[in-house]
């Protein structure tokens, strides 16, 4: 599930290479991936070799770049990390899961 205003960013769009060598310093290292049954809050910034396992929520304004690989978790902040594990969500409001969830 995605919310408003995502930025991803698969590539850097230009190379940067080293004026000795020649070689080029910024190549992709892994192919971006976002999983199964993911919410991505508004704003993340999602950029090249990054990784978000299935069952995880990213939170609002999050910049991601790096790989992270436990499901179930929350990951926030700039540069993003773990904030809280064993977690899920539904699409379903709070009212109607406080519900189903206390029964």
């Amino acid at each position: 599930m995605f919310s408003n205003s995502i930025d991803i960013w698969a590539t850097d769009g230009h190379t940067i290479y080293d004026l000795d060598s020649k070689k080029i310093i910024n190549r992709q290292k892994h192919p971006l991936k976002i999983g199964n049954k993911c919410w991505i809050g508004e704003g993340v910034k999602i950029g090249k070799n990054a990784r978000i396992p299935n069952n995880s929520i990213v939170g609002m304004g999050a910049v991601l770049t790096g790989q992270f690989i436990k499901e179930h978790t929350i990951i926030a902040g700039n540069p993003a990390k773990v904030v809280k594990e064993n977690v899920s969500w539904s699409n379903l409001s709070t009212y109607v899961c406080t519900n189903l969830l206390e029964q």
